[in-house]
């Protein structure tokens, strides 16, 4: 395998277990790509090391791959909605000062 490829074997294969599951029912689709060589390699020694096909290892990186992507995507929306609230509650904060000032206890 290539040094452009630094990735462990194992590591790629663990990372892949629970995408590794296709319980769907849903018609499989024959599909001819071309991968450089090394990262065949590498998909080949995967399956072998999590007992997938090649078609469930790259599957399984395909799932984990959309799965990261749904991720990144929430965390982005919380964050943004994180900084919204935020300044809201800044925004606010000066209101609130005063009505809890104005409080007859």
């Amino acid at each position: 395998m290539s040094e452009q490829w630094s990735y462990s074997v194992k590591g790629v294969a663990e990372a892949l277990v629970p995408y590794g599951a296709d319980a769907s029912d849903a018609p499989h689709t024959k599909l001819s790509i071309s991968l450089p060589s090394d990262l065949v390699e590498l998909v080949r020694a995967a399956s072998v090391e999590s007992g997938l096909s090649v078609s469930a290892t790259i599957g399984a990186a395909l799932r984990r791959t959309l799965a990261d992507a749904d991720q990144a995507r929430l965390e982005a929306a919380i964050e943004a909605q994180n900084e919204e609230n935020l300044a809201w509650a800044e925004a606010y904060l000066p209101i609130a000062a005063k009505l809890w000032s104005e409080i007859e206890w």
